[in-house]
């Protein structure tokens, strides 16, 4: 069978609708592509200014106490403040090393020279003495940040029992600068709160440690701030609460 008069009965189309189909046909690619393009352009916009966010951040992060200061966080612990950051403070702070060296006196001399009233602290374990011949006192302009303040140790025939710092509250008027989850509030009692801090910053490995179990409380006396450190949280708070009575 002979399929030629298919095409015989096809009829040709209008050559008026012929041409304008032809005119849609050519113009629909190109506006496609333009439209295509404009997208681009625009997204490659978007792109370049996030890109550009990014090396910022990058760059800001880069320097250290920018870094320190994007990642810590101010907080009020007991009216206590901490800055609170996994940066170790060392590097993030210019300056060389100062050290400080204090006078070591009796306690008589300490307590003449120290120009606060001081509350000792009377519930002290019986194996524990104080060390009353070598008082750590910083007093003069030689002291520097540590000014007014002072350091009493009681010892035991196995070592050291406890450490109490007393100084004078302005000095923790900027705060401490800790790790996350390392301080928290303790009450002693007549509406009185001391911080507990496990640890400290470990110079040699850049991190907060507490592989001793060491711990220090802190609370005020008056004027006056208190900071006693040893390994037994009770006993910690048995002698903070005796300077109070």
């Amino acid at each position: 069978m002979d399929d030629k008069f298919l095409y015989q009965l096809q009829e040709q189309p209008d050559a008026e609708f012929t041409e304008s189909l032809h005119r849609k046909l050519t113009r629909l690619p190109v506006e496609a592509k333009r439209m295509n393009i404009f997208d681009l352009l625009k997204n490659k916009k978007l792109v370049q200014v996030a890109a550009l966010l990014v090396i910022v951040v990058i760059a800001v992060m880069a320097i250290s106490p920018a870094r320190a200061m994007v990642s810590s966080l101010i907080t009020d612990i007991a009216g206590q403040l901490f800055e609170v950051t996994d940066d170790y403070p060392g590097d993030n702070y210019a300056g060389g090393e100062e050290i400080i060296e204090p006078q070591v006196m009796s306690l008589t001399e300490a307590l003449a020279v120290f120009t606060n009233d001081i509350t000792m602290p009377a519930a002290i374990p019986s194996e524990c003495v104080l060390d009353e011949d070598h008082v750590l006192v910083y007093v003069g302009e030689d002291a520097g940040p540590f000014a007014n303040s002072m350091e009493l140790n009681w010892l035991s025939s196995t070592g050291g029992c406890f450490r109490l710092r007393i100084t004078d509250e302005e000095y923790w008027s900027n705060g401490e600068i800790v790790a996350p989850g390392v301080v928290e509030e303790i009450s002693l009692g007549s509406d009185l709160s001391a911080v507990l801090i496990r640890g400290g910053w470990d110079a040699d490995h850049k991190v907060w440690s507490n592989e001793y179990g060491h711990l220090r409380l802190r609370w005020p006396v008056g004027d006056l701030m208190y900071e006693l450190m040893g390994i037994d949280q009770e006993q910690l708070i048995e002698i903070a609460t005796s300077t109070l009575e």
